[in-house]
């Protein structure tokens, strides 16, 4: 699979995002001060940097990522033509959002292809439009998803199916609780929740420890999220 998209790249029309924040599409090359940079340079300098400082840090982010955000589409989608498409909405949404963005130590990549997971779940489920006034409503429910999607909770009986905008919401919710994990921490929540990695070592080999180690700072980052003020209601017999 990897050679057969290795020999494919997004469409050419993809590139050209037109957006509110700046004109696309980009300039080549790239300045040295952003191209060799690293996330949170990157974030600092989109936030907080110049116009042009601004500018370039989100070419810089696009140019180093938008292949891997349309392989990791491409290798979930039958058609070249269907992986353009999410692609593209998936650069639109994170270029709206990433003025933003927190940085928290969770790789921007991470955070990208989470946006193109939700797009791909539209894209396959085809839901109604989300209602901004159900989300606060959800917020219950979203915790929940979070628990069992972490394994706080148990879910093998579960078949119902969870519906887009409280999985948005879950996520949402998700970003504000780890930021107050370590950096390893959120590492591992992030690969296991958004990249559905299932074993300490899968984790392990992504972040190059020892799987042990993974063991350790996972069942610290779990205690945390299953002590924190949003999922503790969740478990009225958990110590306060």
């Amino acid at each position: 699979m990897q050679q057969v998209l290795d020999s494919e790249h997004p469409a050419q029309n993809m590139l050209p995002l037109h957006t509110s924040h700046g004109p696309w599409p980009i300039n080549l090359p790239l300045p040295a001060h952003t191209k060799d940079a690293d996330d949170e340079t990157l974030i600092t300098l989109l936030k907080e940097g110049s116009k042009t400082e601004s500018k370039h840090a989100l070419e810089t982010i696009f140019v180093r990522h938008h292949q891997d955000v349309w392989r990791y589409v491409r290798s979930r989608v039958s058609a070249a033509g269907d992986a353009d498409e999410i692609a593209a909405a998936t650069w639109v949404i994170a270029i709206e959002k990433i003025y933003n963005f927190v940085w928290t130590g969770v790789p921007i990549k991470s955070w990208l292809l989470s946006i193109a997971h939700r797009k791909m779940l539209e894209f396959f489920n085809s839901p109604l439009p989300i209602s901004l006034e159900h989300l606060n409503e959800e917020q219950e429910e979203a915790l929940h998803y979070i628990a069992t999607q972490l394994n706080l909770i148990d879910h093998t009986n579960s078949t119902q199916e969870v519906p887009l905008t409280v999985k948005r919401e879950a996520d949402e919710l998700l970003h504000k609780m780890i930021a107050k994990l370590s950096g390893t921490e959120r590492k591992i929540i992030m690969l296991i929740y958004f990249e559905n990695l299932e074993n300490a070592t899968e984790v392990a080999e992504r972040l190059d420890m020892n799987k042990n180690t993974i063991r350790v700072y996972h069942k610290r980052a779990r205690d945390k999220l299953r002590a924190s003020p949003e999922l503790s209601n969740l478990f009225p017999e958990a110590p306060a």
